[in-house]
């Protein structure tokens, strides 16, 4: 659709510099562009920030085993000796780790970690973990022979698969599945249970790497899919904005993609697709020259949905703190 106002504002210049060119007398005055400075954004440190501020440390005695539970609830197994410096070699002396944990798709998408694969297909998640340990800050590893046993709470009984975690050259954070590893569904032990994660079953599985890690299934209920565009008003694009898909019915989130930087964001190309019917809401994160604005837009999916938000859907400016409050509130 910009295209089209873009097509229609040139045919319009054209007519009227042609008109112009018929007139003798007075001559066209062509007055100098305003040199507006060029807007700033650095709307990654938002989501930065927020990742920073999730960030539980633990210290600990690498010589024993030692167990960590996580506020909501995930729980960190660690055998005696596993941990390693870059060398190879055992560490002796108090370490420090390092847990991000959420099964919330709330959170997933404050912090920029959509549910779906580097491919696009989308996710259900059961919960992602990030841990990082180090000593003295020097990056240790993790012994291939005494991984990290993770536990994340879960309320459903259902079969997970493993996934991993990274961004690509473009800042773009996907997962891969990885079929090396795999996730035990269990039933919670009680004795060791923790009231602030809940849950009365766990997914269970071990960890030989720094990252992160995602419990998920594929979403594949055999539904139309559709791709998705969605428009933002002038001076709002992919400099400056983030796009997101919360869905209301499935613990998944979507991210939107503005490479061209002309404000109209998809899921990365039309073979990126999304469920056709799906209650969902459009969230936009925006930053200018240091303030906050974000939309919250509600829709149903329809066949090649084309989203235009609007100015007045656009809230700001606002603090972070009001962005955060305005999503945990969904």
């Amino acid at each position: 659709m910009k295209t089209i106002k873009l097509l229609f504002g040139t045919l319009l210049i054209i007519s009227v510099v042609l008109f112009a060119c018929k007139k003798k007398d007075p001559d066209v005055i062509v007055l100098p562009p305003i040199n507006n400075p060029t807007p700033t954004s650095s709307i990654s440190t938002f989501f930065d920030n927020n990742l920073e501020s999730e960030i539980q440390t633990f210290t600990i005695n690498p010589s024993t085993d030692y167990m960590v539970t996580g506020i909501n609830g995930t729980t960190l197994f660690f055998n005696a000796n596993t941990f390693e410096d870059m060398n190879g070699y055992t560490v002796s002396g108090l370490i420090e780790i390092e847990m991000i944990e959420t099964q919330s798709n709330k959170e997933m998408l404050l912090w920029n970690r959509p549910t779906t694969t580097t491919d696009g297909q989308l996710l259900i998640s059961g919960g992602i973990v990030y841990v990082n340990v180090s000593q003295g800050g020097n990056q240790l590893s993790i012994n291939d022979n005494a991984p990290i046993q993770v536990s994340v709470p879960s309320d459903n009984y259902i079969a997970m698969d493993y996934f991993t975690g990274s961004e690509d050259n473009n800042g773009r954070f996907g997962w891969e599945l990885d079929d090396t590893d795999t996730v035990t569904t269990n039933t919670a032990d009680t004795t060791n249970w923790n009231p602030n994660g809940g849950g009365l079953f766990t997914f269970d599985f071990t960890i030989d790497s720094i990252g992160w890690i995602n419990c998920d299934i594929f979403y594949g209920t055999g539904d139309p899919l559709t791709g998705v565009q969605v428009e933002l008003p002038d001076s709002f694009n992919g400099t400056n904005s983030a796009v997101f898909i919360y869905y209301s019915n499935l613990n998944s989130v979507a991210s939107l993609y503005d490479y061209d930087e002309d404000g109209v964001f998809d899921l990365g190309g039309w073979s990126y697709a999304t469920p056709i019917g799906q209650n969902i809401s459009f969230i936009v994160i925006s930053e200018i020259n240091g303030s906050f604005y974000y939309a919250i837009v509600n829709a149903t999916i329809l066949n090649g949905h084309y989203e235009i938000i609007s100015s007045m859907d656009m809230m700001g400016p606002v603090t972070s703190t009001d962005i955060q409050n305005a999503i945990n509130a969904l």
